[in-house]
């Protein structure tokens, strides 16, 4: 999930809802002329909240890891259980279907605490798991919150609480493979205070100070060392900011007028890897930006580009990117309303590139003979192309919540990776 709405984690109506469930082209792909992808069921087990290693970016590394390989997801049961599960690279398909691979860990949070569940962190030491963990023998509360992190050695799991992190939640990580250790961010229990620090025992917190924050969606921009979040502005509105944590500067990238929120930024390799970023302008427009020279020859951060949702589905929720074949795409949840947590109206899953010839938005799954809730969607690029995953639910009534219908996932039609890479961590 990873901290996201149009911007923010979920909000406390949405926890109570989900408490009851317990640059090169061979071809070129434009989204205008693609059809509609069919749904296909992955598992009927309810995994909400998976997060997938770093495989999902098209370069499935079998010996990567101490040989457990890069093609996996990690989620949170029920029970308070952290596990590890593996993706078949060929079909997609969770192995095992449930979920169940590996039981990294125990007293981890549930994604419905804190609005969010293990994420994965990349660097020179491969893929590890940052999560909030409760003390061991004692209650689930803030009190006992603190950070965890899971590291394979020897080809086993193994688990830590961080020095100095209790009543500190919902860290995640850099996925930075080059970095010789991964950063985290994180907060205190109220969502009143950021923070980041090195991965490590010992390691010094530091503070992120931007003004206004109020736990909205906060990401690291890959390769920098810099967190890209909301903030509230001079002009009273949330906008962007970028946070560095080298130097202690912020930035301010946006001044729409209205709020902007749930942004992303990374390296477009259509646009010669320049970094470009999304946010969404007033929880209904989907908005780019890159850095173009202005009136007077400086760079600045200008729009190249707004998308509106179709009128029946005007709401963006949990946007996010992924690269494929030389271009990027921002895919996200298409809600009828503005309230995330109104799961008795349908929701639908929409892409969009980011270049002219791609940049009209596909609804994935125009099927309005099935009404269901469709939400946090995830990536996932195996052989066969990019499969976007997300939970499935039958619309809550009056009578009842809403009712788990499996992970089902979607494929966008983009075609098989054609970029291939060696890879070794």
């Amino acid at each position: 999930m990873t901290l996201r709405t149009a911007g923010s984690p979920r909000t406390h109506l949405l926890r109570q809802r989900l408490r009851q469930l317990a640059f090169f082209m061979l071809v070129p792909l434009g989204l205008s002329a693609q059809a509609a992808g069919v749904e296909t069921l992955v598992t009927h087990a309810a995994i909400v909240d998976f997060e997938f290693d770093w495989g999902r970016d098209g370069l499935y590394c079998p010996t990567c890891n101490q040989g457990a390989g890069n093609a996996r997801l990690a989620w949170t049961d029920g029970k308070l259980n952290l596990w590890v599960a593996n993706v078949d690279d060929a079909t997609g398909a969770f192995v095992p279907a449930n979920g169940r691979g590996v039981k990294v860990d125990t007293n981890t949070a549930l994604v419905t605490t804190y609005g969010n569940g293990p994420e994965w962190a990349f660097s020179a030491l491969g893929s590890q798991l940052v999560y909030t963990k409760y003390l061991p023998d004692q209650p689930p509360s803030d009190a006992t919150a603190g950070i965890g992190v899971a590291t394979m050695v020897n080809g086993q799991w193994t688990h830590e609480m961080l020095d100095d992190s209790l009543q500190r939640i919902s860290p995640i990580a850099t996925l930075d493979l080059t970095d010789a250790a991964a950063k985290i961010q994180y907060q205190d229990p109220a969502k009143s205070a950021t923070f980041w620090r090195l991965m490590s025992d010992g390691a010094e917190e530091h503070p992120i100070a931007v003004q206004g924050y109020s736990a909205g969606a906060r990401r690291w921009v890959p390769g920098t060392g810099k967190a890209i979040l909301t903030g509230k502005a001079p002009s009273g509105y949330n906008q962007i900011f970028l946070f560095d944590t080298t130097t202690g500067d912020t930035q301010q990238l946006t001044d729409e007028n209205g709020n902007v929120s749930g942004a992303m930024m990374w390296q477009a390799p259509e646009y010669s890897n320049e970094y470009v970023f999304f946010g969404v302008l007033n929880g209904k427009m989907l908005v780019v930006y890159r850095q173009l020279p202005d009136a007077n020859g400086q760079l600045s951060w200008q729009v190249i580009q707004r998308n509106s949702l179709p009128a029946d589905f005007p709401y963006v929720w949990s946007p996010e990117y992924f690269v494929h074949n030389g271009r990027s795409y921002i895919f996200f949840q298409m809600n009828k309303t503005s309230v995330a947590a109104n799961m008795s109206k349908p929701s639908q899953i929409g892409m969009v590139g980011i270049l002219p010839d791609n940049n009209t938005l596909v609804n994935l799954t125009p099927d309005t003979a099935t009404s269901r809730v469709r939400m946090d969607p995830e990536y996932y690029i195996t052989a066969q192309g990019p499969f976007i995953y997300y939970n499935r639910y039958q619309l809550a009534t009056t009578d009842t919540g809403p009712v788990p219908d499996g992970v089902w996932r979607v494929d966008t039609q983009l075609g098989p990776p054609v970029i291939s890479s060696s890879l070794s961590h």
